[in-house]
């Protein structure tokens, strides 16, 4: 630590202020954002974290919680929050699924969310004749009520590691605490696509079972890639557990090579995937897949960013610091996604009736 260069850094006047107004951004009630001190930096000073501590003498490699704490300027402790709130955001997003299923993040002002919807049902087309009084469909539209959850976890640190280890080894284990949230909020996405964010399960996802019951095969995932494309989805994500994912990664469709050609060309117009994204997860059910358009499916919603406290428990001789956010996911469209189940049969178990777009194509226009 320069205590020199310190004592010179016209920066160290603004850190309460900055903190406070960082405070500020993430508890608005209208539309609390989620900045980072990295960002703050960067767009009120234009310069890098690197070059930031640089300005304060500050070498995280070398300068321990101890060190920052026995500075004579007691602004400089206001960092500390948000050098932790720091470590901890990058693990949040680090290797997490959810941002790979979530159509649109929306900030909201407090846990209970009233999302809209449309329902364009009645819509279909007439012929008309000569001067004949055009006919009017109904668009209804409503709206659902969700409560987000608050999602959190503590840690302690003692006094030891605060003295004797330095900042970017500290900042190591912080990001795994923010992996371990990123996970937990993981599983909130998928048990959303399962069951949906209504209690009375109107918005879980359709079940659907398979043509030979214990296994799941390509022309299982090309009947529902069909369906999905002929109602205007598009299936780019495959969520399973691990024994699903061997199965479905092993079907010859997807190991095999080709070569050569067919004595007839079939051009399938209907879009089907030419590549899919499949991620591994505990939270899907045994014998189940998840097939999910990811443009359509999921919304996030954000009622409190990630919240950093710490508190002293000199008992102990320790600083335990507590991580929190209020977050929540909502379906967009209910035909977004669709289950496969290998324990049941097609047969028996096929599409819901709000997905046979057989019988809106087959409307008779009269």
């Amino acid at each position: 630590m320069n205590k020199e260069q310190y004592g010179k850094s016209k920066i160290k006047t603004d850190i309460e202020t900055m903190v406070r107004t960082m405070d500020a951004m993430r508890s608005d009630k209208d539309n609390p954002v989620d900045i980072s001190l990295s960002d703050f930096v960067s767009k009120k000073y234009g310069i890098t974290m690197e070059s930031f501590y640089q300005e304060l003498g500050l070498d995280p490699s070398i300068d321990t919680i101890q060190n920052l704490n026995t500075l004579p300027d007691v602004s400089i402790r206001f960092l500390m929050p948000e050098i932790i709130r720091d470590a901890m955001r990058l693990g949040l997003r680090r290797n997490a699924i959810w941002p790979n299923l979530v159509a649109v993040e929306q900030s909201v002002p407090n846990p209970t969310v009233n999302q809209p919807w449309i329902n364009m049902s009645d819509a279909t087309p007439k012929l008309l004749g000569e001067a004949e009084t055009i006919s009017v469909g109904t668009i209804s539209y409503g709206s659902k009520s969700l409560k987000l959850s608050k999602m959190g976890k503590g840690i302690k640190i003692s006094y030891e590691v605060k003295q004797y280890v330095a900042l970017n080894l500290v900042a190591l284990f912080l990001q795994d605490m923010g992996i371990k949230l990123a996970q937990g909020m993981d599983t909130l996405a998928i048990t959303t696509l399962i069951n949906g964010e209504q209690a009375d399960g109107s918005e879980s996802a359709p079940v659907l079972g398979v043509a030979t019951v214990g296994a799941t095969s390509y022309r299982d995932l090309l009947k529902v890639w069909i369906r999905m494309s002929r109602i205007g989805r598009k299936a780019d994500t495959i969520l399973g557990g691990e024994d699903a994912a061997l199965e479905t990664l092993d079907l010859d469709e997807f190991k095999k090579r080709e070569s050569g050609t067919t004595a007839a060309k079939l051009d399938l117009k209907t879009p089907l995937p030419t590549s899919t994204n499949y991620f591994v997860h505990g939270a899907v059910p045994t014998d189940q897949q998840i097939i999910v358009d990811s443009n359509s499916a999921l919304i996030k919603y954000n009622a409190q960013p990630l919240m950093v406290e710490s508190e002293k428990i000199v008992s102990n001789q320790t600083e335990a610091t507590y991580a929190t956010l209020t977050t929540g996911f909502g379906i967009i469209y209910r035909d977004s996604r669709i289950i496969l189940d290998q324990s049941l049969d097609v047969a028996t178990n096929g599409f819901p009736s709000y997905m046979e777009v057989d019988d809106l194509e087959n409307v008779v226009i009269d």
